[in-house]
């Protein structure tokens, strides 16, 4: 073969290689935009033509784990996560949502390796400490979760869920007054967080504030929240 002819070729090899990758990103971008209208059934159409284009496509698997995650299909979501993460180390998202579909398992040490590793990829971001804080928390390592849902607030001082999750380690530990703080602090972030209306009833109920409590179990009602109105029979006669 002649030297330009060799040349030619890797040209239109270079082309070819570079529309498929181009596709594959396209059908990537649409497949967002289907969930994004709540649309699983043709995202996932669209994510599986991506990866026909590109089987190595790591951010890919991960979307498609997200698709599979929000189906319920938690055992199929780990396995595109793990993909996403075996092709592509550094995927911080790929790394946070495989710990989640762990956690959500209740799999709470099989979680640790890749929240450990979501948080080296982004020491900056708050919700990998969330959720570290959240998985510790389940493991008994409660002083070190408080700690991951200290960092998780300092690095987002509106991470609402670090919030009430820490208020509800305090609750425990009936440090109510800190409970309190964090519950209410829950609450002027997001006015119809019911969970957080429905512990602060309880923090107060257990003060004998019963006045605070009937209150905050009246809001938590109001926002239909489970077990409130329960809480308002039984407890605010």
């Amino acid at each position: 073969m002649r030297l330009g002819n060799y040349i030619i070729l890797f040209i239109i090899s270079s082309i070819i290689s570079l529309g498929c990758s181009s596709s594959a990103e396209s059908w990537f971008e649409e497949a967002k935009a289907r969930m994004k209208k709540g649309d699983l059934i043709t995202a996932r159409e669209a994510i599986e033509k991506a990866l026909e284009k590109n089987p190595g496509y790591s951010e890919a698997y991960n979307l498609r784990g997200v698709i599979n995650f929000q189906e319920k299909k938690i055992d199929e979501a780990i396995l595109d996560y793990q993909k996403s993460v075996d092709l592509k180390p550094s995927n911080y998202l790929g790394q946070l949502n495989l710990a989640a579909a762990f956690m959500e398992k209740n799999a709470w040490k099989d979680a640790v390796n890749p929240i450990e590793k979501a948080i080296k990829i982004a020491p900056d971001s708050s919700a990998g400490y969330l959720q570290r804080g959240i998985i510790r928390a389940a493991l008994h390592q409660i002083d070190l979760s408080k700690e991951d849902f200290k960092t998780s607030i300092k690095l987002n001082p509106k991470e609402i869920n670090a919030f009430y999750n820490r208020g509800n380690l305090y609750f425990q530990e009936d440090k109510l007054d800190s409970a309190i703080l964090d519950f209410e602090r829950t609450i002027s972030l997001n006015s119809e967080y019911g969970k957080s209306y429905y512990a602060l009833g309880l923090s107060y109920y257990k003060k004998n504030n019963f006045e605070k409590s009937c209150l905050a179990f009246n809001q938590a009602s109001k926002l239909n929240y489970p077990g409130a109105k329960d809480a308002l029979k039984n407890l605010c006669k």
